[in-house]
């Protein structure tokens, strides 16, 4: 229910949806861009919903594996640093700090705090994807409709630096027999080259002879 939008490239039957279904969606993928077209969806945050009317996202085993990882290494850390430091200071901790035994629970206790933070660094972005989904699920969006004007000013911003680092070598000066490596003037056409030379001995020695007549033959080498 609700008014239809048109909120990126696509066309026909899958042009228009409804607000409320396409944030669903969003917040089901964890992501911004139309699977489709490619094309970033221009939303705007209004404000959190309220907690009565926070609704739950869909997590797999995996993400509530490294979840309960992180909660659980999180509270082992806070718990270890927290006996650190009050037997280090405490003075009521004093017999404990010339015991051998507790020293030797310092060390133990030591590393695995430090196993404790590689974890939780290891398994965090993935739990951060799950926050940015439940957020982006009990936030208030608003998606803006498609605007081609927009689209087409990034579009030629894009062609042109995409144009700006594709060369053209010609290669009409090229002896067949023999070429050079100098004529060409940087070594990053090595590759572009070395294709050349190779379609030249895979063609046919008869079309070679029909086409020292004229020509220009040109290479296009782009880096992308």
């Amino acid at each position: 229910q609700g008014e239809l939008l048109n909120p990126c490239r696509c066309d026909g039957s899958v042009r228009y949806t409804h607000q409320q279904c396409l944030l669903k969606w969003i917040s089901e993928r964890g992501s911004w861009t139309c699977e489709l077209c490619s094309y970033r969806y221009q939303v705007l945050a209004i404000k959190m919903k309220k907690p009565c009317q926070w609704q739950a996202i869909t997590i797999s085993l995996v993400e509530k594996v490294q979840m309960i990882a992180v909660i659980l290494g999180s509270l082992f850390l806070i718990a270890s640093v927290t006996w650190l430091l009050w037997s280090a200071f405490s003075p009521y901790a004093v017999w404990q700090r010339r015991d051998v035994l507790f020293q030797i629970c310092y060390g133990m206790y030591g590393f695995m705090d430090l196993v404790c933070i590689g974890l939780i660094v290891h398994e965090g972005a993935a739990v951060f994807t799950v926050f940015k989904r439940w957020r982006a699920m009990n936030l208030h969006w608003k998606v803006l409709n498609y605007d081609k004007t927009t689209d087409v000013e990034e579009n030629s911003s894009n062609e042109e630096s995409a144009a700006s680092r594709t060369l053209w070598l010609p290669l009409a000066t090229f002896n067949r027999n023999h070429v050079h490596t100098t004529q060409i003037r940087s070594e990053q056409f090595h590759c572009g080259y070395t294709l050349l030379q190779l379609l030249r001995r895979i063609r046919p020695q008869e079309d070679s002879a029909e086409d020292d007549s004229s020509g220009e033959v040109v290479m296009r080498v782009t880096s992308v």
